[in-house]
């Protein structure tokens, strides 16, 4: 349940904004290669099989481990995860930004498409780590709650 519901569950949200924007501008497989919002998205549209086949794997070889271990434990470990998580996001949204940008159109809009980028994986993480804290039932340890000694009234 922690393995694929949450990636369904953010694949859905994905897929009926794509979905949308196809009726506002069709999507064909040449535009896969323009370099923009429009390609990026023609791209899930044609290959959201081998990027769901991606992100369960991900979610059951990385996270789910990753969550088990540190999320749940304290606040400080799911601090720190959603940090890491943040800190690979920029980095893969840079990359794949500076991939697929287009010198000529300056940088700026390599600055757009990264911003872009960032925006949609950490909306991703986002919903996938609510649907885990849904699936799991449980929260995050702020601190040791403190055993207090029953009072027992003294004759």
């Amino acid at each position: 349940m922690k393995t694929f519901l949450p990636v369904i569950i953010a694949f859905m949200g994905f897929a009926l904004f794509v979905i949308v924007s196809d009726f506002t501008r069709a999507m064909q497989i040449g535009d896969m290669g323009e370099g923009n919002v429009h390609a990026f998205m023609a791209c899930f549209y044609y290959c959201w099989p081998l990027y769901f086949i991606v992100a369960v794997l991900s979610q059951w070889v990385i996270i789910k481990p990753v969550w088990n271990a540190f999320v749940l434990h304290s606040a400080l470990g799911a601090l720190t995860t959603f940090i890491i998580v943040a800190v690979v996001c920029a980095l893969a949204a840079g990359g794949v930004a500076y991939i697929i940008w287009d010198e000529n159109a300056g940088y700026d809009n390599l600055t757009w498409l990264a911003t872009i980028m960032l925006f949609i994986q950490l909306a991703y993480w986002g919903v996938n780590f609510f649907i885990m804290f849904l699936v799991t039932g449980k929260t995050v340890t702020l601190k040791h709650a403190i055993k207090k000694k029953p009072i027992v009234a003294e004759e």
